[in-house]
């Protein structure tokens, strides 16, 4: 059941605060918008609003168990949500979101990833563990996987060690016990010189220095000393006239113009589709605190065209097919983006969904087929992004083309040319605007 009462996060109040609608067509609508916004709360570092907004995402997405699409869709929006929570620390809800995402989709090897960081967290190591040799067993050619499965194996033999000296620690401390309460007896023995000997301090003989000033005999050895006539401290600092003609008069001083530090700062922020020239700034947001300039068409137009240009693929001279290509024929961007002005701080927020025909020829045999990126958007380290729906729509030769696609279109090669014009278009997004 969702809450009711007014959101706090008075930037979305708008669509946190809105009902559910009943036609899927302005469902639909308000949960893309509620995507849109929480990365740009991501991008922001805004953790707190982006998990409030991917939490009423989950409520507008349409659950139905026989519909893939949707429960990947659900899947990938929960392991949003554990990645927020995580970034508050709360690990144990981000254990149950991931949790939940890999129920949706076993596939799904984002959630796993997430799944074992915060299994790590809640020092569940064994669990941990288990969840990214599950992502590597999806993944078994993502470099990320194995540096991270072996620092959770280092974490864990290193809790593992922590609580073996722990026990050591406590057995030695339950053997000392026994000691510790024979030594009582003598302490009150000592307790009790201890007090003798202060009595005989507090009846020292007092004497007379300059005039009033009065000490006993054994106060110099607390730290007294006696400055201009005064009893003080013995780290007391008496400054010479030399050392304040030096410092010189440090009292505060009245400024005549209280305003003359005061400075005014404008941001600029480019409002067109196209490269911005730093001239165009609104009047509403001198102070800089947020500018969003939606550059969707530039976006989906720029990585449509790098796909085309640089998702290519010549098979090695090891390979069963030297020689032959595997060519991106057609690519269907879909999606948001957006440059926001933060404080003066630029973030490039964008998430996009990428359709990729891929064809596949050598001197005897051709095939074709589809391949999707369901998830490309500013959470993705360089390199990685999720691939969905690997499909073979025609092969001249079934049996023996389908290892070699499996292997050098949906795993590797053709792949990795993929994540290369993703990386390519993500630094120029970042170097144009």
């Amino acid at each position: 059941t969702m809450n009711t009462s007014p959101s706090p996060f008075r930037a979305h109040s708008d669509v946190l605060d809105a009902p559910i609608p009943d036609s899927d067509s302005s469902k639909a609508a308000l949960l893309e918008e509620l995507k849109r916004r929480a990365k740009g709360a991501i991008q922001a570092g805004q953790w707190p609003d982006a998990r409030a907004l991917y939490d009423k995402a989950t409520h507008c997405a349409t659950s139905d168990d026989d519909d893939k699409a949707q429960q990947q869709q659900l899947a990938i929006l929960n392991a949003n949500l554990a990645l927020c929570c995580g970034k508050l620390s709360e690990w144990k809800e981000s254990c149950h979101y991931a949790q939940t995402a890999v129920e949706l989709d076993a596939t799904y090897t984002k959630g796993y990833w997430r799944l074992g960081q915060a299994r790590a967290q809640l020092e569940e190591f064994p669990a941990a563990v288990r969840a990214m040799q599950r992502a590597m067993e999806l993944e078994p050619n993502n470099k990320a996987l194995p540096k991270e499965l072996q620092s959770l194996q280092q974490k864990q033999q290193a809790y593992l060690e922590k609580k073996e000296q722990e026990k050591k620690k406590k057995e030695q401390q339950d053997e000392t016990t026994t000691t510790r309460v024979e030594l009582k007896s003598d302490n009150k023995d000592t307790q009790s010189t201890t007090t003798t000997n202060n009595n005989n301090n507090n009846n020292a003989e007092p004497m007379e220095i300059d005039g009033d000033t009065t000490f006993t005999k054994s106060e110099h050895v607390k730290g007294y000393k006696v400055v201009n006539g005064k009893k003080t401290s013995y780290f007391h600092n008496e400054l010479t006239e030399e050392a304040k003609a030096l410092i010189g008069d440090i009292r505060p001083q009245k400024l005549d113009n209280p305003n003359a530090a005061t400075t005014t700062t404008t941001t600029t922020v480019a409002t067109d589709d196209k490269a911005p020239n730093n001239k165009d700034a609104s009047a509403w947001n001198k102070a800089g605190t947020w500018e969003e300039r939606d550059v969707t068409t530039w976006a989906t137009q720029t990585l449509q065209q790098t796909l085309l240009q640089q998702a290519t693929f010549t098979l090695p001279a090891s390979s069963p097919a030297p020689g032959a290509t595997i060519t991106t024929t057609k690519a269907t961007v879909t999606g948001h983006a957006s440059v926001a002005t933060v404080r003066g701080k630029k973030r490039y927020i964008y998430e996009l969904v990428v359709k990729l025909e891929w064809e596949f020829k050598d001197d005897d045999n051709d095939a074709t087929g589809t391949l999707d990126f369901p998830d490309v958007d500013g959470t993705c380290e360089p390199g990685e992004y999720e691939a969905v729906n690997f499909v073979v729509q025609h092969a001249s030769d079934d049996a023996g083309l389908t290892p070699l696609l499996q292997r050098w279109v949906h795993q590797q090669g053709w792949r990795d040319a993929v994540h290369a014009a993703l990386d390519a278009w993500v630094e120029r997004f970042q170097r144009e605007y």
